[in-house]
Order: structure tokens, then sequence, then C-alpha cells
């Protein structure tokens, strides 16, 4: 792959200029949409919720079945292992988003559709003890690495494609919220079935 300097030549500079120079509207349907994760998060520190989140993820899943893990609430809805799909897809994907933000402020960050990476990755397929293991190993290295920058830098942004600029700090708030979010709606499915 070839390299550009930060000072001339073609790539990621005008990509990056382009990002700065593009003011993102954000539409009621996610303002309303971080608000709700907002709401789960209620201002705490977004640090010791994700440090907690794989085992609660363990817990909230203990003892269930592949049979019960892939029974959908309701037409359209995720199963519980589809869930934790998504979880793991989220982890990598804000993973980069945070590299990203950190390594190349200001670059721009693509939203991607949930639905359809939990449908083509076959996420009700899954074996949902990987999936776990998976989720656990990619969260402590994306804390390890944005621990590590110190919170000075969790300043740093990209620019999201749906939501405009999004800082470290911002997308750990929200991956926290987005875990006790789906803990609750794991939660909500063993209490429908009585599991």
């Amino acid at each position: 792959m070839k390299q550009f300097s930060k000072a001339g030549g073609r790539g990621r500079v005008g990509v990056r200029a382009h990002a700065r120079a593009k003011k993102v509207k954000i539409a009621p349907e996610i303002r309303a949409y971080v608000r709700k994760i907002d709401a789960y998060r209620a201002g705490r520190n977004p640090i010791p919720i994700m440090k907690a989140a794989p085992a609660k993820l363990e817990r909230a899943v203990a003892g269930l079945s592949a049979v019960e893990m892939r029974r959908r609430p309701a037409r359209g809805k995720w199963s519980i292992v589809e869930i934790l799909g998504h979880l793991n897809d989220t982890e990598f994907v804000y993973g980069y988003r945070w590299r990203l933000s950190l390594g190349e402020p200001r670059s721009p960050i693509a939203g991607y559709d949930q639905a359809a990476w939990t449908d083509m990755l076959r996420h009700r397929r899954a074996n949902a003890k990987r999936l776990l293991a998976q989720i656990r190993v990619m969260r402590e290295a994306n804390l390890d690495m944005v621990l590590r920058t110190g919170r000075a830098a969790w300043k740093r942004y990209g620019v999201h494609s749906e939501r405009g600029n999004e800082s470290v700090r911002r997308g750990l708030e929200l991956v926290a919220g987005h875990d006790l979010s789906h803990l609750d709606q794991i939660r909500a499915i063993r209490k429908k079935y009585g599991w």
C-alpha cells in the first residue's frame, strides 16, 4: 500500500479535507436512537460499563440451548444469537472507528446496515460460545488500545456519515449504552419464553 505524506500527495489528505467541508444533517430517527442509547448509560462513565459487559452477556445467556438462542421473539426481530453476532460486529466496527479517529482524525466514518450484516453473515447459525469469546477478546483489545492513548486523545474524532463529528469519547459512550440496551433485549426474550 502506498504511503502519502501529510504535507502532500494524493489520497487521505484529500479525503480528510472533504470530510471537514461536508456538514452532516442528522435525521430525527438517528437523534431519537442516540437519546435512547444515552438513556441506558444515564450519564455513567462508559469504561466500567464496557469492562463488565462481556461477563454480563455470558451470564445473560447461561443455560440456554442452541434452539432457544435461535428463537426469534417476533417476526423481523433478532434472536439472542443474532444479537450476539451484532454485538460482535459492533466491537469490530467501533474498534476500527476508534483507531481511525485516533490515528487519522477527521477521517470519514461510514455507517453500516446492521440488519444486512446480521443476515448476510448468518449470525443466526453462529455458535454463541464462540461469539461470546470473540466479543470478550475484541473488547479487551479495544479498551486496551483506547485507554493506552490517554483521555486527552479521546477528543479526536471522525466524521460519521449519519451522525457527523463523533469523538472517541462519544463512541465509548454510545457503545456502553448499546451494550446495556442489548442486555435488556436478551433478558426480555428470556422473560417472554420463561427461560
